[in-house]
């Protein structure tokens, strides 16, 4: 099995990306957001708040990471040597943990990256004001998308060219996995 996962700042496209490769390929797909969104709208908070969102995912990870990534797996029903696309990391020890736990799947990171102006229109376009995104792009939470996620990444895919491009650069990536 191969666990392929995803990650990238805001408004990178990595959520359109692994859903648009999900159908294609026929995988299951499971994000940290969706879990996120869920239990966040399960405890009577505000599922559209990209800080409560944030806030709740920093937490989770802060209070017990293999448990987060347990359950976030689970939501999906994964099996350990399945395929699998996994969208949203955001931390290196979430990274190291979703390896561990999906032996005997191999793990693999494609990290998408897109400069700051085109991330600020995707997400413009889509459902947030510019001080949000600034908010939300200075969180706790998206620290490793700058620092360390990119140098472990197994993929860089500049994603700023098109939607179409960035999917087919996700496939040879596969295909060479």
């Amino acid at each position: 099995g191969l666990v392929v996962c995803f990650a990238g700042e805001i408004g990178s496209g990595k959520s359109s990306a692994s859903r648009r490769l999900a159908d294609d390929l026929g995988w299951p797909r499971v994000a940290f957001g969706d879990y996120i969104r869920e239990e966040v709208r399960r405890r009577g908070g505000d599922p559209t708040s990209r800080q409560e969102l944030q806030d709740l995912g920093q937490a989770s990870v802060a209070a017990d990471p293999r448990a987060f990534c347990e359950a976030v797996l689970a939501h999906v029903g994964f099996e350990p040597g399945s395929n699998l696309l996994l969208d949203g990391i955001r931390h290196v020890e979430i990274l190291g943990l979703v390896t561990e736990l999906v032996r005997p799947s191999a793990c693999k990171l494609i990290y998408l990256s897109a400069d700051e102006e085109e991330r600020l229109r995707r997400v413009s376009a889509r459902d947030s004001a510019e001080a949000d995104f600034a908010r939300a792009n200075a969180h706790l939470v998206e620290a490793d998308l700058r620092g360390s996620l990119p140098d472990l990444a197994d993929e860089l895919i500049d994603a700023t060219v098109s939607p179409e491009h960035v999917v087919s650069r996700c496939c040879d990536a596969l295909q060479s996995f």
